[in-house]
């Protein structure tokens, strides 16, 4: 996509964090940031604005063929992840918001949502049939274990299962998981309902709130599913 009409970030060695940043459409004391984490099948930041919400969605061009980097780097620098925190850190606290944050996801979005949820210490995730595993979740022997190629060197690293970020002592985000095997290849489609449940129960292990819900219906229709993702955040927010 364009970016001459996008915001960046960069790091020491110029790599950029490119994103779109849209301000609630109504000013009130009580704002908080949705970031908005899309997946390895297209790479979008739409121009979303809604009610009383900060909209953050930052764009991963990195890794195979540049279509994501699991929102984390390249062979082993995570570089991304660094940029991206970095990025929700500074908008927080330019629009005072340092806690009420929340993020979604899909896909590999989804994962990029739960990981820098726990990063940044999430008020609350809703994660669209997410990936939890990477280069060992079943069914990786697909066009997806390029892109985990892209991403990891041969050292095994923390990042390759989410549960690993769990624990019984810390706080953490209430996650909200959906999956709809229907709406992914069919090369994949145990994948998701074997990650969702493996993460919940990783979740119930150490008495972390997370709750199945029932997945959005809008089509294709990005714009629709956030809404109703943001319609189902506000009856939860604090």
């Amino acid at each position: 996509m364009p970016k001459e009409d996008l915001y960046y970030i960069e790091d020491a060695q110029k790599r950029k964090l490119f994103y779109r940043f849209t301000p609630a459409a109504f000013i009130s004391n009580f704002v908080p940031l949705l970031v908005v984490l899309h997946d390895e099948r297209g790479l979008s930041a739409p121009h979303f604005e809604y009610k009383m919400w900060n909209v953050l969605t930052p764009i991963d061009d990195f890794g195979y063929e540049n279509r994501g980097a699991c929102w984390l780097g390249e062979q082993g620098d995570f570089f991304l992840k660094d940029l991206l925190q970095v990025l929700i850190g500074k908008i927080a606290e330019a629009y005072e918001c340092e806690d009420h944050i929340y993020l979604y996801g899909s896909g590999m979005g989804g994962y990029g949502a739960i990981l820098h949820g726990i990063l940044c210490k999430a008020n609350a995730v809703y994660a669209h049939s997410p990936r939890i595993r990477l280069p060992q979740t079943k069914g990786t022997a697909t066009e997806m274990n390029r892109f985990y190629e892209a991403v990891f060197a041969e050292s095994v690293f923390k990042e390759h299962d989410l549960s690993d970020f769990l624990n019984a002592v810390d706080g953490f985000p209430v996650f909200y998981l959906c999956e709809d095997s229907g709406s992914v290849q069919s090369s994949d489609e145990l994948v998701f309902e074997d990650e969702t449940a493996y993460f919940t129960d990783a979740c119930k292990k150490n008495g972390i709130e997370c709750h199945l819900e029932r997945c959005m219906k809008s089509g294709d229709d990005e714009e629709e599913v956030l809404k109703k993702v943001l319609d189902r955040l506000e009856r939860v927010a604090p």
